[in-house]
C-alpha cells in the first residue's frame, strides 16, 4: 500500500531509499540467522525465511516513520481513519477485483508453460528454470517502468492533460529500451558466464545458451507490450485491460498447446511463447489506446465522482 501511494504521488525516490534499506537488512539478517553469527543459532533455510520477514518488517517501519516525518499526512487524509465506507469499498473492488482476476489468469498461464515444458523432459525443465531466473532480472526492471507509467498516465488524465498520455508512454518505452537492451546484449554476449551463476554443469550450460538468446530477444515486444498494458489500466478501464489480457492469454495458451504439447519443439523455441505474448498484448493495447474512447470514459468518471462542495 505504501509503495502504491508513493508511486501514485510520483515520490519514487522514497521507494529507492526503502529498497536499499530493505536489501541491506535482508543480507544482514540472512547472514546472521542462516550461519548463526553473533550468538544466534544456526537456522539454515529457516533463518532465510525469518531474515526476509524481518527485512520486510523494517521496510514497513521505514515507510511509517518516513511518512509521518516527511509527508503532509493531512493533505492526503492519512491522519484520520474514516471507518468502513461501503461506497468507497465498492468503488475500490470495482477496480481491484478485475485486476486480481487478471493477475491470477496471468500466473495460471505461466504455470501452464512450465507444465508443458516438464513434458519435454528433466533437462528442458532445468534449463527453463535457469532462464526464468535470469529473465526475472530483466522483467523486474521492465515491470517497474511499466507500473510507473501506469501511474503517470493516471496523473496526467486526472490533471486534464490526456493529450500528453502517448508522449509519456513513448518516453517510458525509450528509457526502458535504453536500460534493458544493454543488459540483454550483456546476457547474449556472455551467456555461459551468466548461466554459471546457477550451475557448474558444462553440458547444462551449453544447452541453456540458445534459450537465453531467444528469451532476451522477446523483450523487444515485452517492453512496449507491458508498458502499453499498464497504461490501459492507468486510464481506469480495468475491465478493458482484463479483456485484452484474456484475448492475449487465449492466443498464448493455444500457441503453447500446439507448439509444446503437440509439436514437442526444442526447449529454446519454447521461449518464443514470450514473443507471442508480447506482440499480441502490444498490438491489442496500442489499438485500444489509439481507437478506444478512453478519454471520454475517464472524463465522465471524474465528473460523476466530483467531490461535494462541503468537502
Amino acid at each position: 500500500m505504501f509503495r502504491s501511494f508513493f508511486v501514485g504521488t510520483t515520490q519514487t525516490k522514497t521507494l529507492t531509499a526503502n529498497s536499499l534499506v530493505m536489501v541491506a537488512l535482508n543480507i544482514l539478517f540472512n547472514y546472521i540467522l542462516i550461519f548463526g553469527k553473533f550468538g544466534f543459532p544456526t537456522l539454515g533455510i529457516a533463518g532465510a525465511a525469518i531474515g526476509s520477514s524481518l527485512a520486510e518488517l523494517m521496510s514497513v517501519l521505514f515507510f511509517i516513520i518516513y511518512t509521518i516525518r516527511k509527508v503532509d499526512i493531512r493533505k492526503y487524509g492519512l491522519n484520520i481513519f474514516h471507518g468502513l465506507q461501503k461506497r468507497v469499498i465498492k468503488q475500490i473492488l470495482n477496480v481491484s477485483l478485475w485486476t486480481m482476476i487478471q493477475n491470477f489468469t496471468s500466473l495460471s498461464t505461466w504455470f501452464l508453460f512450465f507444465i508443458a515444458v516438464e513434458h519435454l523432459g528433466e533437462r528442458p525443465l532445468a534449463i527453463t528454470n535457469i532462464i526464468r531466473s535470469l529473465s526475472s532480472v530483466l522483467f523486474t526492471i521492465m515491470i517497474a517502468f511499466a507500473s510507473t507509467c501506469g501511474s503517470l498516465v493516471s496523473n496526467f488524465i486526472g490533471a486534464g492533460e490526456s493529450n500528453k498520455v502517448f508522449q509519456v508512454i513513448m518516453i517510458r518505452i525509450k528509457i526502458s529500451y535504453m536500460i534493458l537492451v544493454p543488459l540483454g546484449i550483456l546476457f547474449t554476449v556472455f551467456p555461459e558466464t551468466v548461466i554459471r551463476i546457477y550451475t557448474n554443469n558444462t553440458k547444462l550450460i551449453s544447452a541453456a545458451v540458445p534459450s537465453l538468446w531467444i528469451m532476451c530477444t522477446a523483450y523487444i515486444f515485452l517492453i512496449p507490450g507491458n508498458i502499453l498494458f499498464q497504461s490501459v489500466s492507468g486510464t481506469g478501464n480495468i475491465r478493458t485491460a482484463f479483456l485484452l489480457e484474456i484475448i492475449t492469454m487465449v492466443i498464448y495458451v493455444l500457441y503453447v498447446t500446439y507448439m509444446i504439447f503437440y509439436r514437442k519443439i526444442d526447449v529454446a523455441l519454447c521461449w518464443t511463447t514470450e514473443h507471442v505474448y508480447g506482440f499480441t498484448i502490444m498490438t491489442a493495447c496500442y489499438w485500444y489506446l489509439k481507437k478506444g474512447h478512453w478519454q471520454d470514459k475517464k472524463y465522465k468518471f471524474i465528473q460523476k465522482n466530483k467531490p461535494r462542495k462541503t468537502l
